[in-house]
């Protein structure tokens, strides 16, 4: 009799301790908070950076590699990617290929004011893309620098100082942001690259 007065409260005790157990669990988790989504970074693909100094875009991740474009002081370049590596970030524009992290900052707006415009030189990007200035009237000539969408482009004389190249393409002279020439469209296309400013 006895031994079975034990064996119930052997049975007893481990009931509770299963249930102490598994009520110490359930407290447990759902004293813990739940996993937060953490929101993914923000996408820097497609913002604007200036240089901080003259540099050059380059062909691979090394000052050593061809360069694919020089800039300028203060010019602006578009990124193509989301983190740099090594010490350099992709750009897309005014040429692709990557520049130095440390010779950029974040661009910024109104810091030197621009004269207002001279309507009969002022034009506006209307290329989504933006444009390329390049040192001569060629897709195979230097690449002087870029011009975003929706920013304006001065020409050298009004009206249009221009040429045409043997493949169609119509050059115009541009002096600001930087002298050189850029793309304005095709003889055999109505469309344009560059539109006047208002």
């Amino acid at each position: 009799m006895r031994n079975l007065k034990m064996n119930r409260w052997h049975s007893s005790i481990a009931s509770l301790a299963v249930l102490a157990v598994a009520a110490g669990v359930e407290s447990l988790s759902t004293s813990l908070p739940a996993t937060a989504q953490t929101p993914a970074a923000a996408s820097i693909v497609g913002q604007c950076r200036a240089t901080k100094q003259s540099t050059a875009i380059f062909a691979q991740r090394s000052a050593t590699s061809a360069v694919i474009a020089p800039l300028a002081a203060n010019q602006r370049v578009t990124l193509s990617e989301n983190g740099g590596t090594d010490g350099y970030i992709g750009v897309s524009s005014p040429g692709t290929g990557f520049v130095q992290t440390v010779n950029l900052k974040p661009c910024t707006t109104g810091v030197n004011p621009t004269p207002p415009p001279d309507k009969g030189v002022c034009r506006r990007v209307s290329q989504p893309q933006g444009l390329i200035i390049r040192q001569q009237p060629s897709t195979t000539s230097a690449i002087m620098g870029g011009a975003d969408f929706n920013s304006q482009i001065f020409l050298t004389t009004t009206p249009a100082t221009s040429k045409t190249s043997p493949d169609g393409r119509i050059w115009v002279q541009v002096g600001r942001p930087l002298a050189g020439w850029v793309a304005n469209g095709f003889t055999n296309s109505a469309g344009s690259n560059l539109v006047f400013c208002q």
